[in-house]
């Protein structure tokens, strides 16, 4: 393997953590919607409605915001070249049924990216993550993402809480808040930016291993089809991060030996980046109506374990967006997830926007679409 560049420190707004957040405004990362702004939202909601249009048609032209799409406009260049994520606040979801709350979803994000991605083969756009009382499946047996506990419990191998990841191909990635928690259930974020600094400075030797593009990440069970690809990489003066515990290495669930395994330099590097991204995390709790929308690319995320009340849960709508002028360049290595997602002249489904999740849960065998692809012969999933 040819030796990789040395390393170099990076700097810019990208490079935070909570302690250098905490004495900054928060305005710099959250958006309150004023009631002028709220009055913007609702016209363009009845606008949209009367064009008696489909919910894929949802755009800037077909949902204006006034004042509004300014400040849109200053959140999609803050995800991309400043701190990278924001929070918007301020809607009372109770005012709206379910396909207005998507259709707001929709308008809101269109003014921020201009492209949506594919959550999987079948063409869905929204994904569902929930764990949803409407289930008869015990928590036990479901998938991480869809129960309320901290740790997936497929991921045995994993460090003891659930580790940060990116939606592996997806360049923005956009939570509404449909439903928030009685208690706990934080979203926590980390900059990539920080934790490379930190490694570089104090174990460069797991920086090295986190950059060489020796990973293999695993796309079929069936067909024992993997690439390899880095989980880190500099490309075009960014630091790009794309990786998830269950795309590297052959997954539990595999049968198939010819799958590489992760090495233990690997386990060990990322233990350690998930160790050094949670010193430095921000987190976030995400109250009923609230959009979180942050950059893939630059950003680990994960979730604490939460509580419901009796009647309630916890349900994030999720949505891939790119912003086609703003959006950063890819590696070529990390391209495979992304093209699956955005890429054009691909056959595809059409695409669907299911407004609530599947009423029967079918436990994902391999992994619940946190790549921005689903394995060729993985079971069906609405996840994160």
């Amino acid at each position: 393997m040819p030796e990789l560049p040395t390393p170099r420190s990076l700097s810019g707004p990208l490079v935070w953590s909570e302690q250098s957040l905490r004495n900054k405004d928060e305005e710099l990362y959250k958006l309150k919607l004023t009631s002028n702004e709220i009055s913007d939202i609702n016209t363009s909601l009845e606008h949209f409605k009367a064009l008696e249009l489909d919910l894929d048609q949802v755009s800037p032209a077909t949902f204006p915001l006034g004042g509004l799409a300014r400040q849109l406009q200053n959140v999609a260049q803050s995800v991309h070249g400043g701190l990278g994520f924001t929070v918007i606040q301020g809607l009372d979801m109770a005012q709206y049924s379910i396909k207005d709350s998507v259709i707001i979803f929709l308008g809101i994000a269109s003014h921020i990216a201009d492209k949506r991605g594919y959550q999987d083969t079948k063409g869905n756009i929204l994904a569902h993550i929930t764990n949803s009382k409407l289930w008869n499946v015990p928590m036990e047996k479901r998938h991480g993402i869809h129960s309320n506990k901290a740790l997936p419990p497929d991921s045995s191998s994993l460090p003891c809480h659930q580790p940060f990841h990116n939606d592996m191909g997806c360049d923005i990635l956009a939570l509404q808040a449909r439903h928030g928690t009685c208690a706990g259930g934080c979203i926590c974020l980390s900059s990539a930016w920080t934790a490379y600094n930190r490694l570089l400075d104090d174990e460069p030797d797991v920086l090295q291993t986190l950059l060489a593009p020796n990973w293999p990440v695993q796309i079929s069970g069936h067909h024992s089809r993997y690439y390899l690809a880095p989980a880190l990489a500099m490309h075009g003066g960014k630091l790009m991060t794309s990786l998830d515990p269950n795309r590297f290495g052959r997954h539990a669930a595999s049968t198939h030996a010819d799958i590489p395994d992760l090495t233990t330099g690997q386990r060990h590097a990322l233990e350690r980046l998930f160790d050094v991204a949670m010193q430095a995390e921000v987190r976030l709790k995400l109250e009923t109506g609230s959009f979180l929308f942050l950059n893939n690319w630059a950003i680990l995320h994960r979730r604490d374990a939460y509580e419901d009340d009796e009647s309630t849960s916890r349900h994030m709508v999720r949505l891939w967006l790119r912003n086609s002028q703003l959006g950063w360049a890819i590696p070529t290595r990390m391209l495979p997830p992304w093209l699956a997602a955005y890429g054009d002249g691909l056959q595809r489904a059409s695409p669907i926007y299911a407004l609530h999740p599947l009423t029967t849960y079918i436990a994902p065998k391999y992994s619940a679409g946190s790549a921005a692809f689903v394995m060729e012969d993985s079971d069906e999933s609405d996840g994160e």
